[in-house]
């Protein structure tokens, strides 16, 4: 096995003068996905640990729709694909990208034309196309679902148009560069399933991967789990991180198969492709009988960024380097974050590690909502939590931070039956209590860090202690009300100190 903090693609298409302008924080980059399938133009935007999509367009035009039977790819198809190359290389022109990279996949590395086409899209684009080979698309993906996820470990299964990779990732972000596997059985080839299996045969530590988790990377996937998140509205609509078991996959893909693919979340360019992407799937499933399917909806693009991060931020937690970011943005005061981290674990030291850091996550996003109307900033604040672009949490962790967010401004827990339903009681609990500190703490400060400095929480026998300059304290009316609402929720008490 092979670390990912050990190991660099030596013709990782982001490297040199790229990887140079990519770091500067105002720098932007365009990656330019050549698929079999798909060809997708995303402009990410730098200046975090994660670049932030600030474009992202997809054009389906199946390139590798003729490679199994002819060799070639298709002239309609090749045509096609290089008026999207036209349109997107004029749009990353327009938009002044610093940086614009494009890479190929399956149908690309297999085509006996593929040459003919290359020059004709270098001529486009301006650039070098780097055809990515099977085991180095399988390794990008597991660095994308690395990217995505805290600390993942099973196996990534990437499904596309002409191919599917598969690799395993361990403890501690390690993956099995050495034994990745890429399969010529794609959505847009019909394999039966006997061939399939005989293909799923081939990757000689499947066996050995039973009862693990399985990371489901590919656009025909996140379509299934948007249909699957539909039928069970009001729920979250992100598909990132929708972690299903192998029963109600089956469920959703038998739906689909009932409605000949005309259900909502599934694009129509995809229904006429569903039931070899199901096929594929249920012999996945039947090799690997996973303890849960978790959707990702990071893969190679994310991985080539992620390739790009130095050791200290690969290790880093995704979701703290997220709020983070979201704090630049979104906090009235600098430094707010960091001084109601320290203040809020000081009351939260018999709490368990996972819930301190969703704690100190929403230590960071306290401040969310702040310019929105005072009416409405409590349920606002639960729908940007919601739908927020962070990572690495679940979605119960993210409802979990909702809730948070929802107590700090409105005191008490929200009225959303269905969103409720995702936590259990004692979780709900915690969320009140973190929420309700959060909101003693803000409503006696105002946000404002130079208060919060002046704020000293200690541990005594019975509780904590709470002490401030006493002309901040004011009456201490106010305050007292708000410790009188935290010290409801919580065993140890928590006693202002004049």
């Amino acid at each position: 096995m092979t670390d990912i903090a050990d190991v660099k693609l030596p013709a990782s298409p982001l490297s040199g003068a790229s990887l140079e302008k990519l770091n500067r924080a105002s720098s932007t980059i365009g990656l330019i996905d050549i698929g079999s399938n798909s060809i997708r133009l995303v402009i990410y935007r730098s200046g975090g640990k994660f670049p932030h999509p600030q474009f992202n367009e997809r054009e389906v035009c199946r390139l590798g729709m003729e490679v199994n039977t002819t060799g070639m790819l298709g002239e309609s198809q090749m045509t096609h694909a290089l008026e999207t190359l036209n349109r997107f290389a004029m749009l990353a022109r327009l938009s002044k990208v610093d940086v614009l990279e494009a890479f190929a996949t399956e149908a690309v590395r297999r085509a006996n034309n593929s040459k003919d086409f290359l020059a004709k899209a270098e001529a486009i684009l301006g650039i070098t196309i780097m055809v990515i080979s099977g085991q180095q698309e399988a390794f990008l993906s597991a660095s994308g679902v690395c990217a995505g996820f805290r600390d993942p470990c099973g196996v990534v299964a990437d499904l596309g148009g002409g191919s599917l990779e598969l690799v395993r990732i361990s403890e501690g972000k390690t993956i099995d560069r050495d034994q990745a596997a890429s399969l010529p059985c794609g959505y847009l080839v019909d394999y039966d399933m006997a061939a399939i299996d005989d293909f799923l045969h081939q990757v000689t530590w499947l066996p050995f991967s039973k009862g693990q988790r399985f990371y489901a990377v590919g656009g025909v996937w996140r379509a299934i789990a948007t249909a699957y998140s539909f039928l069970l509205k009001p729920r979250l609509d992100i598909v990132h991180g929708l972690s299903i078991t192998p029963d109600q996959l089956e469920d959703m893909m038998a739906s689909i198969e009932d409605k000949q693919g005309q259900i909502h979340g599934i694009p129509p360019a995809r229904r006429p492709n569903m039931t070899q992407a199901i096929r594929l799937t249920r012999a996945l499933i039947t090799h690997l009988e996973p303890s849960e399917i978790i959707f990702s909806a990071f893969g190679v693009r994310e991985g080539m960024l992620y390739d790009c991060l130095d050791l200290d931020h690969r290790g880093s937690d995704p979701l703290m380097d997220g709020v983070k970011e979201y704090a630049v943005m979104t906090s009235r005061f600098p430094q707010q974050g960091e001084t109601l981290e320290q203040l809020v674990l000081q009351c939260l030291d018999s709490y368990d590690a996972d819930t301190q850091r969703l704690a100190v996550a929403c230590c960071y996003l306290c401040d969310l909502a702040w310019i929105e109307h005072p009416d409405h900033r409590a349920r606002l604040a639960v729908e940007k939590m919601l739908g927020l672009s962070v990572n690495g949490i679940t979605h119960m962790e993210r409802v979990w931070m909702a809730v948070v967010l929802y107590a700090r401004y409105e005191g008490v827990l929200p009225i959303h039956k269905n969103v409720m339903s995702i936590l259990p009681s004692t979780a709900r609990k915690t969320a009140k209590t973190v929420g309700l500190l959060l909101r003693m703490l803000m409503t006696f400060s105002g946000g404002i860090t130079p208060v919060l400095e002046q704020i000293t929480i200690t541990k005594t026998k019975k509780g904590f202690a709470l002490a401030a300059d006493p002309v901040l304290l004011g009456s201490g009316d106010l305050l007292q009300r708000r410790i009188a609402s935290v010290n409801r929720t919580m065993s140890q008490k928590i006693t202002l100190v004049r």
